[in-house]
């Protein structure tokens, strides 16, 4: 884990003890042996500075206790409100016959009393990522019990997602800030949180390895397409499948349910079919129909030629890469080999296909509104067409970024030009 960003969890912790009892239940020592703070000491924001200069040991979740914390039934009653009180998580309580095994799950997971205190200390200080977490891990339930997944592996998955993002906390969150535009290495010091939170709770034997391996790998994908390791196909384990869908689900809903409702949610699906277990995304889709989601012509009116934009710009990013990749490929057959250029075309080459795949061919993308300018739901799913795949160009981007120092620099000239092209399209 990374000591420098260890700052903002300490910065978090005493912030909580401002507004909280937090005290020490054993003496807080440096690595080398030197006692910082004695048993049964208040710790508050004045000791942020003297706790931030120091390696713990043992870590500082495992000296303190906090009054009113985290609780398994603390877990499973506000899963209970979520459930009650959310109307995109209405289609969970009507789909399923009941909803007592789901909310059981949450007090029957695992949960040390040093991880309790990491999630009190998201509820009470970052509250974006425990609402996050519940959430997510209501949609990981929901897909477990379609699976037929047994009653304690419920429980496993509960407790991983509830950890799903504690490696969150020890990022500043400023980088986490929505809209936020990462810069350098910032974009490592967020990729690494599945590492970070592996890392914790590898330290505890109830959690390791089967909690932690499905926590790293949520933000892994089948085709190979994830962070932090690439993971493909059964290389990633069966919770680790129902956390990577349930997190993209989650993400999905938090940004555009109250614009898209359940319709955005279809067509990533249909777009994303190599990403996710096909069994798991067959249950979504019955969701989808039995709870009567949102419709595509409850979005408003679409502009047909803010549409024609959007695809415009699409196929002008294949055509982009297209043109430069062909002509390497004549001008120096060895550099389009290179590690770096075959990674962006088997990408961008698995995106047309996805587009094949789902009725849209790239090279056609704007001729698709023609005769459909008055129809509004066709223009509306072309538009969020459009919008999710623009999303998987960010993405191969994003990824670019993550593995350069791995992929080589032999291509880069080729590939740097296409970047620069496409980050300007994207930004119109």
């Amino acid at each position: 884990m990374n000591e420098k960003y260890d700052e903002h969890y300490i910065a978090s912790v005493t912030a909580l003890g401002d507004t909280h009892e937090v005290v020490t239940s054993q003496a807080v020592f440096t690595r080398n042996g030197i006692k910082l703070v004695d048993t049964g000491t208040r710790i508050h924001s004045a000791f942020r500075e003297k706790l931030v200069q120091h390696k713990l040991a043992p870590p500082i979740d495992q000296c303190l206790t906090v009054a009113n914390g985290v609780t398994q039934t603390a877990l499973r009653e506000r899963a209970r409100e979520i459930l009650d009180s959310e109307p995109r998580f209405q289609l969970i309580r009507t789909t399923l016959p009941g909803i007592e095994r789901l909310l059981n799950a949450f007090y029957a997971a695992p949960l040390a009393a040093p991880l309790a205190f990491k999630l009190t200390v998201a509820r009470e200080q970052r509250p974006e990522i425990y609402e996050h977490s519940v959430q997510m891990t209501l949609i990981a339930l929901f897909l477990a019990i379609k699976s037929r997944m047994t009653d304690r592996d419920l429980a496993t998955v509960a407790a991983a997602g509830m950890l799903h993002d504690i490696g969150e906390l020890h990022i500043d969150p400023e980088l986490l800030r929505p809209g936020r535009r990462l810069e350098g290495g910032e974009m490592r010091h967020v990729y690494a949180h599945p590492m970070t939170a592996y890392m914790i709770l590898q330290e505890y034997p109830q959690f390791h390895p089967e909690i932690s391996t499905a926590v790293f790998e949520h933000h892994e994908r089948l085709d190979g397409s994830g962070y932090p390791r690439g993971l493909k196909g059964e290389e990633i384990g069966p919770i680790g499948q129902i956390l990577m869908l349930a997190e993209a689900v989650t993400t999905l809903f938090e940004k555009s349910w109250r614009t898209h409702g359940a319709s955005r949610l279809s067509v990533m699906l249909k777009m994303n079919r190599r990403k996710f277990s096909r069994e798991l995304v067959d249950h979504l889709v019955g969701l989808l129909h039995g709870g009567q989601p949102q419709g595509l012509d409850s979005l408003g009116e679409v502009s047909a030629e803010a549409v024609v934009a959007q695809l415009d710009q699409l196929a002008e990013i294949f055509r982009n890469w297209h043109g430069a990749y062909q002509a390497c490929a004549v001008d120096t057959p060895k550099t389009a080999e290179a590690p770096l250029v075959a990674f962006v075309n088997q990408r961008i080459t698995g995106l047309e296909r996805t587009l094949l795949e789902t009725g849209f061919h790239p090279d056609e993308l704007a001729a698709l509104t023609a005769g459909i300018e008055e129809d509004a739901v066709a223009l509306a799913e072309l538009q969020l067409m459009a919008r999710e795949s623009r999303w998987q160009v960010s993405d191969i981007l994003h990824a670019l970024q993550r593995r350069r120092d791995e992929l080589g620099t032999e291509g880069g000239a080729l590939v740097d030009g296409w970047v620069a092209r496409t980050e300007a399209l994207l930004q119109d």
